[in-house]
């Protein structure tokens, strides 16, 4: 069944759609009786006004010379009094406040949290500003954003980061790429790769990571497969008793530094007697052979979705969510003995 709109009110009405667009508005211009019956009649049939045609009116309305601008808002999280994206979020936010720039709408950062916002003044603001779409950050620990009011927003989460609700997502695809820079490590001649994690982050993926070297690994004709070391927390004495049992030639994780230093203190050295594979190229310390999960381009993906769905009138949370996941780029570096062919 079609969505009731301006021109279909007009003719069930026998009104003008310009008399039946003010009437919506509340203009003063429409005689009150008038006023109510369009306003009952639109809510009866389920009319929901489309934001993207209403504000680009309104920038038609001021001036004919002024630029159209919408409102997006990027939401982070934080416990803390004072707030800091780490490089990863930064270029998260910097591609999706830039790719919003290029469509037409303007991109704010607020944090919700204990010392930060709440949802009922976030709430506020977003009806004060009149913002159409919600682009929800990725961040550490999982939370609930049911309290936020999104029946009149567009909006996607980057990342797992939300309990509830669900909505659209984008997100690396941390499987398919680390099982791709796999068969890249093979190809170099590495054949025990070992794979160090810290649980929270592992869990936060929905193990996709372990999952992801786990299924590689079993497809390869291993004498015998690194286990993966999952700790809270990987220490020193942790890393190297599972270096000297199980001897990887090559290992993927995300702590360079550590595991450089560890390693050069019980002399072995990177690339020369073992290889290293950094799991996300923002967090490298130094030069190293990457995944580039680029964070910029999930960015600008996350504000296309909110964008598409603005334009084909969607709001709310989403009855069938959709998830976008975007492969890493390979990244050549020093920590492998011999440069990968090409790059991802």
């Amino acid at each position: 069944m079609p969505q009731p709109s301006i021109r279909s009110l007009a003719h069930q009405l026998g009104l003008s759609a310009a008399t039946v667009s003010l009437a919506l508005r509340d203009s003063p211009r429409v005689v009150p009786e008038t006023k109510r019956r369009v306003q009952q009649a639109a809510g009866l049939a389920g009319y929901q006004p489309n934001p993207l045609v209403r504000s680009v009116m309104a920038a038609v309305r001021r001036s004919s010379h002024d630029s159209f601008q919408g409102a997006l808002i990027a939401v982070n999280h934080s416990d803390e009094e004072k707030p800091v994206m780490n490089a990863y979020h930064r270029e998260v936010f910097a591609g999706a406040e830039r790719r919003a720039r290029e469509l037409g709408y303007s991109m704010e950062l607020c944090w919700v949290g204990p010392r930060q916002l709440s949802f009922a003044r976030l709430n506020a603001i977003l009806q004060a500003r009149s913002v159409q779409g919600v682009v929800v950050l990725p961040f550490a620990d999982r939370r609930d954003f049911s309290a936020l009011d999104w029946a009149p927003l567009a909006s996607v989460v980057m990342d797992y980061c939300l309990s509830a609700p669900a909505l659209h997502t984008v997100l690396p695809d941390h499987h398919l790429s680390l099982f791709r820079g796999l068969e890249r490590l093979v190809a170099a001649g590495y054949v025990r790769p070992g794979l160090v994690l810290t649980g929270d982050r592992d869990e936060r993926l929905m193990h996709r990571w372990s999952a992801a070297f786990g299924s590689f690994c079993r497809s390869q004709p291993m004498a015998r497969e690194v286990p993966v070391l999952l700790r809270p927390a990987v220490t020193r004495d942790e890393f190297l008793g599972w270096f000297r049992t199980h001897r990887p030639d090559v290992v993927i994780g995300h702590i360079q530094d550590k595991i450089a230093r560890w390693l050069g203190e019980v002399g072995f050295g990177i690339p020369r007697d073992v290889g290293f594979l950094q799991l996300n190229w923002t967090e490298r310390t130094a030069p190293c052979a990457a995944l580039d999960l680029q964070p910029a381009f999930l960015g600008a993906a996350a504000v296309e979705s909110v964008v598409a769905q603005l334009q084909r009138n969607e709001h709310g949370v989403p009855i069938n969510p959709k998830t976008i996941a975007l492969a890493a780029r390979w990244v050549d570096g020093p920590t492998l003995r011999v440069p990968t062919a090409g790059v991802a």
